[in-house]
């Protein structure tokens, strides 16, 4: 009898169908569906690792002994898993209601929020430096960002910093740091909390901290391009470089765009733009803003370019109109 049971339980685990992608010229291949983003499909390939694979090399794909978050370039979420259709360019989609038949494509975002902690994290790390002997001034750039998915949300950390260092002392010329949650209640809203860190020498500030809230809408989701806004309120503590602290509370706008292209080269071009006006300070504006440019030069590896701007109309330290801006390189590891 032992026997008996123990043969049933190790025939049905080894039985477990895998996940396969199917491709145009005829080959396949078998393991795990982990995310399809940014017009990549992320596969754990049995044997290989983990690749990265254009959706459009790939004629469909079976994957139904998971659930997985799915939204598409309509805006539509849904939970399910994935069957395979014979019609090339196609995949079935099986929830609990109903099963339709959509263009692969049509996925804009698709997330297994995975049984184990490690199949629900996905991020990326970049780093850069720049040395003159003639100055003796040396700068290290550092960034990185590690994302949590779940069933209805999606938790980040993300942060940048910027190291000199001369023939004296290092010291952190500008960092930002923030934990943020993102929670969807509706197709294309999601409610956010951030809390953040940020340090900018060059307009003043010695360190900030700040908490906000807010609602974020997808409003634009294509095959190439991506787009959200957010709106919320934002409280900061604040102190400039002399030690005087002040406390403000700010209306926060946010930009989010993503365009990404796989067809030779494969470039990604992140753009956010932030605008807090003052709530309790009422004529102070700043604007934080990135733009980001990731060049694949090889499997999951990057040249990374990135402009970074920030605007104050007063400056913690000087009570002045400050600008900071400057133009940082190196290569990115995405994971």
């Amino acid at each position: 009898m032992y026997l008996s049971v123990s043969f049933l339980v190790s025939h049905v685990s080894f039985s477990q169908p895998k996940d396969t992608l199917y491709f145009y010229n005829k080959t396949k291949i078998v393991g795990e569906l982990l995310a399809i983003r940014l017009g990549r499909i992320e596969f754990d390939a049995d044997g290989v690792t983990i690749i990265n694979v254009k959706n459009t090399k790939v004629s469909s794909i079976n994957a139904t002994s998971r659930s997985f978050r799915m939204e598409s370039l309509e805006g539509k979420e849904v939970h399910g898993s994935l069957a395979r259709s014979e019609k090339p360019g196609m995949v079935i989609i099986n929830t609990n209601v109903e099963s339709q038949e959509i263009p692969l494509e049509n996925i804009a975002n698709l997330v297994y929020f995975g049984k184990t902690l490690k199949s629900r994290f996905t991020g990326n790390i970049s780093a850069g430096f720049t040395y003159t002997k003639s100055s003796e001034i040396g700068r290290l750039n550092v960034s990185g960002l590690v994302k949590y998915n779940t069933r209805k949300g999606i938790t980040k950390i993300e942060g940048d910093m910027i190291v000199t260092y001369d023939s004296v002392q290092a010291y952190i010329e500008r960092a930002n740091l923030a934990v943020s949650h993102e929670h969807t209640f509706a197709p294309l809203w999601a409610a956010i909390v951030i809390l953040k860190y940020q340090r900018n020498l060059e307009l003043g500030l010695d360190r900030r901290w700040q908490e906000a809230l807010g609602i974020g809408r997808e409003f634009l989701i294509s095959k190439h391009q991506q787009a959200t806004t957010i709106a919320g309120i934002a409280r900061n503590q604040e102190r400039n470089q002399e030690d005087a602290e002040t406390t403000t509370t700010e209306a926060l706008f946010q930009v989010n765009y993503n365009f990404y292209s796989f067809i030779n080269p494969n470039l990604t071009l992140s753009f956010v733009e932030s605008a807090f006006i003052g709530l309790n300070d009422k004529n102070r504006l700043r604007l934080d803003g990135n733009i980001t440019l990731d060049y694949e030069i090889i499997t999951d590896f990057y040249v990374n370019l990135q402009f970074y701007h920030n605007y104050d109309s007063r400056s913690p330290a000087t009570d002045e109109p400050n600008i900071d801006y400057g133009f940082v390189a190196g290569l990115r590891y995405k994971f």
